[in-house]
């Protein structure tokens, strides 16, 4: 009696030209990154750093604890402190990102 034979096949999606489920992974038609947010974001930090000089250095800075809270807050299991951090970042970011427009 001969065995019963089975198949595995692993495929990986390849570049046909279209993105077959529409999803843009990889982000294409961001026109040159205009509309990718995190090009975005970094974009106006540097603008706002050329134009606001060392006061925007000073919120960026600012900014930047706040991420660095949201990390010990994460390490640390605290929800709250957590929230508090992120709440920081993004006024801090769109402060920063608002003041020169």
């Amino acid at each position: 009696m001969p065995r019963p034979g089975f198949t595995i096949a692993i495929a990986l999606p390849g570049s046909h030209g279209a993105d077959e489920d529409n999803l843009d992974r990889e982000g294409h038609k961001a026109g040159n990154g205009k509309g990718d947010l995190a090009t975005q974001t970094v974009s106006g930090i540097a603008r706002a750093l050329q134009e606001g000089g060392p006061s925007s250095v000073r919120d960026l800075r600012g900014v930047c604890e706040a991420f660095e809270d949201m990390c010990n807050a994460i390490l640390d299991r605290d929800g709250d402190a957590f929230e508090h951090a992120a709440s920081g970042a993004v006024d801090g970011l769109r402060e920063l990102l608002n003041r020169n427009r």
